[in-house]
């Protein structure tokens, strides 16, 4: 095998022993293409604002798409929908002693407003990081993270308010979904 060819096969091993960390973050946008000798640098510099604008406009598309079939997804998959308000942080505990790392971790402690879809107790909702997969991404990142008096719709797999049960929450102003939207305007 040639030079190159081995370059090339390192190059493809590196990308793909790589495969999770990039598809953890999005990738850069292409670079523009080459400017043409004797472009002015004001008009260099806005062919590249141009460029740029442009791929993000495709990409915040692309990820509206990408947000809109994950609602999609989690309305079809929840069996019960339900609007809550974060309350306070409280800390984790009661973990066994092979566990107590665990214990005194940050808890969102949620307190359920109304359901939207489907029913059940009304029982706080408390959401702790636990094991956070790939990325960081957690189930119910945006109600975890969320302020005193925030409201959240979480998604639940079943009837029971408890954190094992919960698919996602998002806060309400990131939905977009129309069947979600029209469900929350409903009731």
């Amino acid at each position: 095998m040639n030079r190159i060819g081995v370059i090339a096969v390192a190059a493809v091993a590196a990308v793909m022993m790589a495969a999770p960390a990039l598809a953890c973050s999005p990738l850069p946008f292409p670079p523009p293409p080459p400017v043409a000798a004797g472009t002015s640098e004001a008009d260099a510099e806005a062919q590249s604002l141009a460029w740029m604008r442009a791929h993000a406009a495709v990409r915040a598309e692309e990820d509206r798409v990408w947000r809109l079939k994950g609602q999609a997804a989690l309305f079809d998959e929840a069996k019960s929908l339900m609007i809550v308000r974060y309350d306070r942080e409280e800390k984790t505990s009661g973990a066994p002693k092979e566990f107590d790392y665990m214990n005194g971790q940050p808890m969102a402690v949620l307190k359920p407003v109304r359901w939207v879809k489907g029913n059940g107790a009304f029982d706080d909702l408390k959401i702790s990081r636990g094991q956070l997969p790939p990325c960081g991404q957690m189930i119910g990142h945006d109600a975890f993270y969320g302020k005193p008096g925030e409201v959240f719709l979480v998604y639940l797999n079943g009837n029971k308010v408890e954190q094992q049960y919960m698919l996602e929450a998002l806060a309400i102003d990131r939905i977009i979904e129309p069947r979600t939207l029209a469900a929350l305007i409903a009731h």
